[in-house]
């Protein structure tokens, strides 16, 4: 008796998946009478809509499946081609080596999953894939071969990259994370990286350049990868990386499920426009915010947004910032840290309008050059102003923006930005920092609903210097301020100026004190001496 199976990786249970859909695809060919249930049993409780439907569909006569009494493996021949072993799989298809038996050529085969076969959409998606390369003769884009359908299987022939993936050339580096130039040559397998370059991070640039410039080439034909990260980033032995998989290249908008259900791809290296929940514009600048997030995983040895789940991520990717790559690698220079934040700003249009452009950045960081990015963020003070109008701009939304910078200074950070468009039942945000901006914030300067700091902005603020609609503090300027220097329409404390002033010393349409002058009265000697000399504005 068959048991139901509970949990299993992702792998397996693809495949148990296309297993399943073969085997009943060959039973209702057969005329047999097949019991949906008895397969359905052997997959997740989760899984077995999804592997429901793909019944449907073959038992209605809408699509059919490879024999299982075919699988594929080491010797099996497509088309002339003998497969030798498997090298890689993703969520879409198989990856084998094999012989050309024609020209004894070795060369990768790509499989489509006999699953995905059955919806024309994933057939024409692959298919999209071998078009968009062959479109595309360029010395760092694999290249295709030819493409075809045997054995019931949908196939793509390209060169194979006698070498290794970014993904795995970056997990072969020392895990103390003090990389230089020629660990990275050590890993690449290609010495005379390292002997050309000074550090890590130069070499580790010289390699993403002609990479940039690929996918800037492709760009000017009108293909956007849309899945750009380490794994489809490929290095021959000598040094020479490659851009592939382009299976997700833009005609369609739909980003594609597996068999089992999950997305195809990863979320770590989308761009917030691909994760956004309402479909939202993709152009080429997702692919160089995709390279911003593999340089700065490149460089850093770790993503700028992770999360226990798919959700999780996504939302990091559209509301937070990650921490810059020079706090996490501090070898790293301005101009490097300038290039990745411009590369992965959040809104299309503050990234580097085209990959060419990109390309030229990571070629002058690769000379120990300096950069227009660093020289168009300017100083601190214009950072600061830009987070805060991109903070403003997210809440607006309806949307959490959260900014923690992680320089500290007695243990406080400097910024910390907490901001959200208040709904009922949503807590409140808090910000806590030198320069703290958030419903309620508290710094040394402070912006909010709530501010509290020697300078203080915000709806009611209390501190030091405030502009607020109600201010309490030494020199308050508000609709109500009390204080020691008062300004407001309402003002009441030592000095006062407003509309109603209260004070020992007051100046106002109505003033009240032991030193008062009301606006066409005359005026008080005293008082006017002492606004003249601590209250100048007056």
């Amino acid at each position: 008796m068959r048991t139901t199976i509970t949990s299993m990786d992702d792998r397996s249970l693809d495949d148990l998946m296309d297993q399943l859909v073969a085997e009943y695809s060959d039973r209702v060919a057969a005329g047999e009478e097949v019991r949906d249930g008895d397969l359905l049993e052997r997959v997740p409780m989760e899984q077995r809509q999804n592997l429901g439907r793909c019944f449907r569909m073959i038992q209605s006569g809408l699509a059919s499946a490879p024999s299982a009494s075919r699988p594929l493996g080491p010797g099996t021949v497509m088309d002339g081609y003998r497969l030798v072993r498997e090298i890689g799989r993703g969520g879409m298809s198989v990856v084998y080596e094999a012989i050309q038996e024609d020209l004894e050529r070795r060369i990768a085969l790509k499989v489509l999953r006999p699953g995905l076969a059955l919806e024309r959409r994933h057939v024409d998606r692959f298919r999209r894939e071998a078009l968009a390369i062959a479109r595309l003769q360029h010395p760092n884009i694999v290249q295709v071969y030819t493409v075809g359908e045997a054995l019931g299987h949908h196939y793509i022939a390209m060169e194979l990259v006698d070498g290794k993936s970014l993904a795995a050339v970056l997990e072969a580096l020392p895990k103390d994370r003090a990389w230089t130039a020629m660990d990275l040559a050590d890993a690449v397998g290609a010495p005379a990286l390292g002997a050309d370059h000074e550090s890590y991070h130069q070499a580790f640039c010289a390699l993403m350049t002609p990479i940039a410039r690929a996918i800037g080439v492709a760009h000017e034909l009108g293909i956007v990868h849309r899945d750009v990260k380490p794994s489809n980033i490929l290095i021959h032995k000598d040094g020479r990386p490659v851009i592939a998989d382009f299976g997700l290249a833009k005609g369609d908008g739909d980003p594609g499920l597996s068999l089992s259900g999950e997305p195809i791809g990863t979320p770590f290296y989308m761009s917030p426009e691909q994760a956004a929940v309402i479909e939202s514009p993709v152009d080429e600048r997702t692919d160089v915010y995709s390279l911003g997030v593999t340089l700065y995983e490149g460089l850093t040895g770790r993503r700028p947004f992770e999360g226990p789940t798919v959700l999780a991520v996504i939302d990091s990717i559209r509301h937070r910032t990650p921490p810059s790559v020079r706090s996490l690698s501090k070898g790293l220079t301005r101009d490097v840290d300038a290039v990745v934040r411009r590369a992965m700003a959040k809104y299309p249009e503050d990234r580097y309008s085209t990959a060419i452009d990109l390309s030229s950045e990571l070629n002058a960081l690769a000379q120990g050059l300096t950069t227009r990015a660093a020289a168009r963020e300017g100083g601190p003070v214009r950072r600061f102003m830009r987070l805060v109008k991109h903070g403003a701009l997210v809440s607006m939304t309806g949307y959490g923006y959260e900014y923690r910078s992680e320089r500290t200074f007695l243990g406080l950070p400097l910024v910390h930005i907490n901001m959200r468009q208040r709904r009922p039942g949503q807590l409140v945000r808090r910000a806590k920092g030198w320069f703290a901006v958030g419903d309620v914030a508290v710094g040394f300067v402070a912006c909010g609903s709530c501010a509290i700091g020697v300078f203080g902005f915000g709806a009611l603020a209390i501190g030091g210097l405030c502009w607020a609609g109600i201010g309490v503090g030494i020199a308050p300027f508000a609709g109500l301020s009390l204080g020691v220097l008062a300004t407001g329409g309402l003002a009441a404390g030592y000095a006062a100026i407003g509309g109603l002033a209260y004070g020992y010393y007051a100046h106002g349409g109505a003033a009240y004190g032991v030193h008062a002058s009301a606006e066409g009265a005359q005026p008080d000697a005293a008082a006017q001496a002492f606004f003249e000399t601590w209250m100048p504005w007056f």
